[in-house]
């Protein structure tokens, strides 16, 4: 899930319309240990949080702000000097951290970050599983942690160093791809629905029927270029579990996928945002972060999980096993576990925060988007919700998506 669109755009856009002071980025990186233990114990994520309502609430994460401790070379978040290293590198999916967050890391504590980028999980998987990679961390979303942890390329993570993984919702770990943790800690995470103009409709949509059977947008609507998502899309649309693995429900999957196609412009997951921003698409399958980037250069853009249901999914931070700085990605990883350097990465990526200290430092811009676009995850919403489950038996998703393909 990775897009290049309007990048700088959409950082500029929300911090526009609000900036937090200085003084708030200092409460949020020097507060209280014991209170931010009793915020999170307190706090829900179930449904996205309020909107501030006081004009300091209401400002946004400023990457140029006096960093605290600014009296020392050196901040107490950077861990220990001793056994920090000088560099590290960094594989994260493509426009997916807010560049002023890594420049931030680099001045405060004095560690050179150089980040490469994926556009797919499997790219990731092959980056690390040739071994020499040379990353210390990478970001990859759930299923992509159990395929790497069971082929050994993964090395445990040690809590002791990232105190602030007690920021983050219980809700959101312990997850199905790595009990307990062991392996990975939760970056951001969001959902895959429908993306829509709402100006294209007399009625809104509410059903993948509007890309399926009742396509009144042909030649102006996409499928992600995903086999899980797609298909999965097709199955719920025809009564059938997302996971489902029999044989029969593939091929009716696969006749509705391939009937589609008369009317899709394509398979698309690079493109398609600007599309939609632009008019040039006026349906597709999306993920909810995108449709909120698209939201920012077309307010007519709409989001829903339709009634079939959709997927929830969350990206990782993770530790090679062959790690050259497995201290010092530790160290980064906690970093951006830090309340400010989250609401940055947030706000960017408008996607939803697994850190229960970020919400409250969050813009109205951010909440703007949320709201305007339709991204309130809610607890209704939240049921319709399913993980996209990855063992043995679902190879067949690879193999009816290779029928799709070869169909051309």
């Amino acid at each position: 899930m990775t897009t290049s669109t309007n990048k700088a755009n959409r950082a500029v856009w929300l911090r526009l319309l609000a900036g937090l002071t200085a003084f708030a980025i200092i409460v949020a990186a020097c507060g209280d240990d014991d209170d931010d233990s009793a915020d999170a114990t307190t706090t829900t994520v179930d449904s996205m949080p309020e909107a501030p309502t006081s004009e300091a609430d209401a400002e946004t994460p400023d990457a140029d702000a006096e960093m605290p401790d600014a009296e020392s070379p050196m901040s107490e978040r950077c861990g220990d000097p001793d056994r920090l290293g000088d560099s590290i590198n960094f594989l994260n999916w493509a426009d997916y951290i807010d560049e002023a967050v890594l420049e931030m890391f680099e001045e405060e504590c004095g560690v050179s970050v150089t980040m490469d980028t994926h556009v797919a999980n499997e790219e990731a998987i092959a980056k690390v599983d040739a071994g020499n990679s040379g990353y210390s961390l990478v970001i990859v979303t759930d299923y992509a942690v159990e395929i790497m942890s069971s082929q050994g390329l993964l090395q445990e993570l040690d809590m002791g160093e990232i105190p602030n993984a007690a920021n983050i919702d219980p809700n959101q770990m312990d997850p199905y791809y790595d009990p307990g943790n062991v392996y990975s800690l939760p970056y951001q995470y969001s959902t895959t629905g429908l993306a829509f103009d709402e100006t294209a409709f007399s009625t809104p949509p509410t059903s993948y029927s509007a890309i399926f059977d009742e396509n009144s947008h042909c030649g102006s609507s996409s499928l992600l270029e995903d086999q899980r998502e797609v298909l999965g899309a097709a199955l719920v649309y025809l009564g059938y579990d997302w996971n489902e693995v029999s044989q029969a429900a593939h091929d009716e999957a696969l006749d509705l996928v391939l009937e589609s196609r008369d009317c899709v412009t394509g398979f698309d997951s690079a493109n398609y945002i600007g599309n939609l921003a632009s008019g040039e698409v006026l349906v597709a399958q999306s993920w909810g972060f995108a449709a909120g980037i698209a939201y920012l250069d077309n307010p007519n853009i709409r989001y829903i999980i339709p009634e079939e249901g959709g997927t929830i999914w969350q990206d990782n931070f993770l530790i090679p096993a062959d790690a050259p700085d497995p201290y010092t990605a530790h160290v980064l990883i906690n970093y951006m576990l830090e309340p400010d350097i989250g609401a940055l990465i947030t706000e960017f990526t408008i996607g939803y925060t697994p850190n229960l200290t970020v919400p409250p430092l969050l813009s109205d811009g951010y909440y703007e988007v949320i709201a305007g676009a339709g991204l309130e995850l809610t607890d209704d919403i939240r049921e319709r919700l399913v993980w996209q489950v990855r063992s043995e038996e679902h190879s067949i998703f690879a193999e009816t998506w290779s029928e799709v393909i070869a169909a051309g």
